[in-house]
């Protein structure tokens, strides 16, 4: 076991400090208030008595309802903005017993590059494996069903009237899904698959349309667990054992000689496996638990990571005598396995944060701040123990005049001492 130095157990305390700030600084809510646009439209319609909410982060798609209790009669305006040249907007009913895309009775909108067009789908198992998607009848009681657009939000809306059914469909826990995609086929009648982002998986909910208040499936009860796996990573892979690797490259000798840099190294190397294998972990359980959908390509990605930085702590203890003919190797391939996982850590954690949608703001932005300026303090350090090592290897004049001039008063000054006459102190005949 691993015993931590002063500074490995000061930096543990920061990270966790760190830590505790950054989850508790995140927003665990996905639905908002209605825009006031949207909101107004909808009162103009008459159709916010049951509740009005916007998603933010499920494709910013708002959705206002009314229900008349007796009739059990829902009212419906869906809106979003479909920014490309062709896209589709969706809403639907899932008669199951939870929110998913899979036997969801849905609405469909599609704009198309001439014009708009509207049908009813079933979506089913086959959808989820990549058969077509075309119109077919649902099992819901439905009528003024259309899809417009609204020129003033640059929003395209679906509305519809939907009678509901008391056996398959509870008011108090209704399961409603909605959705947004850019292709479509050239006749415009079959929407293609959505983007494979958690802004499109978490695109559900479970709604109480007596109270008004819903309940997403995953999104309030996973959402800050990612937040969780996301800054463990970040702080362990992409932080801390980037900054282990400039302290043992920069300060054993070139450019900046320090005596205990392999304590600050291993405290930063340990440190950092210590977070980053809690994010991990934290990763694999979030794997487990999601049943309708995967990122294999992150998850890989996030195993190899893993398992380069366990064999990177444990060549701390494998380590061959000084004398022996396996040293060299052995440190050869400790160097290209760390070089190797800073690669695959920052592209990963990259995939990560588009996975989660974070680079539409400030958190790529700011994981490529931090990058580049480990990044240039690694190439800073780079030039200057290149140049003092072409000094000393081939005592280049050019790069090193100052520095050999220096050299060579010292070495006068230390003959002189000796008692020893040089050359140029032999007096000269007149």
């Amino acid at each position: 076991m691993i015993k931590m130095s002063p500074p490995a157990r000061s930096l543990i305390f920061g990270v966790v400090f760190f830590l505790f700030l950054s989850i508790f600084s995140f927003s665990t809510t996905n639905a908002h208030s209605c825009t006031e646009g949207f909101l107004s439209e909808a009162k103009r319609r008459n159709l916010v008595a049951t509740f009005c909410k916007r998603y933010q982060e499920s494709n910013g798609v708002e959705i206002a309802m009314k229900l008349k209790e007796k009739p059990r009669r829902l009212d419906i305006m869906v809106g979003a903005m479909l920014e490309e040249g062709t896209g589709w907007l969706a809403w639907g009913l899932n008669p199951g017993p939870e929110a998913r895309m899979v036997g969801t009775q849905a609405l469909i909108g599609i704009k198309n590059k001439s014009n708009l067009l509207w049908d009813t789908y079933n979506i089913t198992t086959y959808t989820k494996f990549g058969c077509q998607l075309l119109p077919s009848p649902i099992d819901l009681n439905i009528s003024n069903f259309n899809f417009s657009y609204i020129d003033y939000l640059q929003y395209h809306v679906i509305k519809a009237t939907i009678v509901l059914d008391p056996l398959k469909y509870d008011v108090s826990r209704l399961n409603h899904v909605w959705q947004v995609g850019v292709d479509v086929d050239a006749v415009g009648k079959e929407p293609k698959m959505h983007a494979k982002a958690l802004r499109n998986y978490d695109s559900t909910e479970t709604i109480n349309l007596m109270t008004g208040k819903g309940r997403g499936n995953r999104v309030h009860t996973s959402n800050l667990i990612r937040q969780v796996h996301g800054v463990l990573n970040i702080i362990g892979w992409g932080t801390l054992l980037p900054i282990g690797v400039l302290i043992a490259r920069n300060f054993r000798e070139y450019p900046l000689p320090c005596s205990g840099w392999k304590s600050y190294h291993i405290s930063c190397q340990s440190v950092g496996y210590i977070v980053g294998s809690a994010g991990w972990a934290v990763g694999i359980w979030l794997g487990k638990a999601s049943k309708y959908y995967s990122f294999p390509k992150h998850g890989i990605f996030g195993i190899c990571i893993f398992t380069f930085a366990t064999l990177q702590m444990l060549f701390l203890k494998l380590k061959p005598d000084d004398e022996s003919k396996c040293r060299d190797y052995r440190n050869m391939f400790h160097h290209v396995l760390g070089y190797s996982l800073l690669v695959v850590s920052c592209i990963n954690i990259v995939k990560g944060l588009r996975i989660m949608y974070l680079d539409e703001n400030y958190w790529v932005p700011a994981y490529f701040g931090v990058a580049g300026c480990l990044a240039f303090i690694f190439l800073v350090f780079e030039i200057v123990s290149w140049f003092n090592f072409l000094c000393d290897k081939f005592q280049l004049r050019v790069l090193c005049d100052k520095d050999t001039a220096n050299d060579e008063a010292n070495s006068k000054k230390v003959s002189r001492d000796d008692g020893k006459v040089q050359p140029s102190d032999t007096p000269k005949n007149n």
